[in-house]
């Protein structure tokens, strides 16, 4: 017989009140944090630029943490606005608030800039000032972390001196140059940081290229529990939203587009990833991009359209991951691509359910709705609609899914494959492990 202790009245009332007192002392927190305004009037730190912005953000972090609130109005951005720990950077909303790129400057380098210089010289400094956010690079080292990310810290002539040294050897021969290209709102080794409600907007013009291994719109690098909300990241010369070595990053009902790469990017590393009811449209590039080792992240409720190459990209150890409700139309080349990967590498133990796909390819270059390359293993597809929705003559998604020769492992259940579609499912896979559950008919 099995006696049941009881519990003194005390201890079931205590553990009964914890979470309303947990819940108290964190509106209590809340409340209590430190709010630091900025803006062109009005606020306590007045100006409308990466300066003022900067003041604020220090004022926060001098206090251990709080809130920035940058007050509606247009400010223009010479170099990133640096995030700290335990901050909230928060606009008045994306089309109120609206951080802006300068306009875009650039110089050929005149003497070659070598690893671990800290200076540059340039054919013409003219435009460039200290504060100046900046970066470097050239033919042989072009992107991914070759480019050397800097600050001019003061100017000589023609040479330019920075804040941090640089990382690789830039030459003449082979086209260096350096131009004012930054990340506008940038996160490094920070956690607990959210930005919301406001606009982060590249211009794109007369300023060189950066993907998003260092810089983006928006851009954390080696940051823990952070959150983008609300946010828009658009017409910036490389990525939208870019996340690099990161954990547990949310990034929702946001929007990228007109960026010259990727528009939204989760990187290297990225764990635990939630990314919901965001629309990344018209990049030049994928609209959703996974890059090396994104895990266990859960992407839901998204609309990708209208990109330069694939709705979705997932490659490089991008591993149990959940797709859930996207809708992904009309993107240049495929809807979902699954990246040519060897086995050890490639993106295994993903699950797609409930999605749209519809309507990708361009004339003359005809489209697949899901498409999976390389050696690709234990994929599933779940109740999935693919689909053209075009009049024959204009239909290109001529496939609604491919399976390439050395994929195996992929589960099939009650996907619809309908309208105009040429082949529903074309299946090259020399696997013995895949279930297919092949179509009635298009509908």
């Amino acid at each position: 017989m099995r006696l049941r202790s009881k519990r003194p009245a005390f201890l079931v009332l205590g553990a009964l009140l914890l979470p309303v007192l947990a819940a108290s002392r964190l509106a209590a927190s809340e409340a209590q944090a430190m709010t630091v305004t900025v803006g062109p009037a009005d606020a306590d730190v007045i100006g409308t630029d990466n300066v003022a912005i900067q003041k604020a953000i220090d004022r926060v972090a001098e206090a251990g943490g709080g809130v920035v609130l940058i007050k509606a109005g247009t400010y223009t951005l010479q170099n990133s606005v640096r995030l700290v720990s335990h901050l909230t950077l928060r606009g008045e909303g994306p089309d109120k608030t609206i951080l802006k790129k300068a306009t875009g400057l650039h110089s050929r380098l005149k003497l070659d800039a070598d690893y671990g210089e800290f200076i540059a010289t340039v054919e013409d400094a003219r435009g460039f000032a200290p504060g100046m956010g900046v970066s470097l690079l050239d033919k042989a080292s072009p992107s991914g972390w070759t480019p050397s990310v800097r600050t001019i810290v003061s100017i000589d002539g023609n040479t330019l001196r920075f804040d941090r040294f640089l990382h690789m050897d830039y030459s003449v021969e082979n086209d260096g140059e350096v131009f004012n290209t930054f990340p506008l709102v940038a996160g490094y080794e920070v956690e607990d940081v959210r930005v919301e409600d406001l606009t982060a907007d590249g211009t794109r013009t007369g300023s060189g290229r950066l993907d998003g291994c260092q810089a983006g719109a928006i851009y954390f690098f080696h940051s823990k529990n952070l959150r983008i909300r609300n946010c828009v990241a658009r017409n910036y010369p490389g990525d939208g939203i870019s996340t690099q070595f990161v954990e547990d990053p949310v990034i929702e009902n946001c929007e990228a587009f007109g960026n010259a790469a990727l528009g939204i990017h989760l990187g290297t590393g990225a764990l635990r990833a939630t990314v919901r009811q965001n629309r990344s449209h018209d990049n030049g590039q994928d609209g959703i991009y996974l890059c090396w080792r994104v895990q266990h992240g859960r992407f839901e409720d998204n609309q990708s359209w209208g990109n330069g190459q694939n709705g979705i990209s997932i490659g490089h150890k991008d591993t149990d991951n959940v797709f859930l409700r996207n809708v992904v139309s009309g993107n240049a080349r495929a809807g979902i691509y699954f990246r040519d990967e060897s086995e050890i590498n490639a993106a295994h133990r993903n699950t797609f359910q409930e999605n749209t796909i519809e309507d990708n390819g361009r004339p003359g270059a005809p489209g697949t709705g899901v498409r999976i390359e390389g050696s690709t293993f234990n994929i599933t597809l779940l109740s999935n609609t693919i689909r053209d929705t075009r009049p024959a003559s204009r239909a290109t998604q001529a496939v609604g899914l491919y399976i390439g020769p050395r994929a195996d492992y992929i589960t099939t259940e009650r996907n619809i494959f309908s309208t105009h579609l040429k082949r529903a499912i074309q299946n090259e896979s020399n696997g013995e492990h895949n279930k297919i559950q092949q179509p009635t008919g298009n509908r």
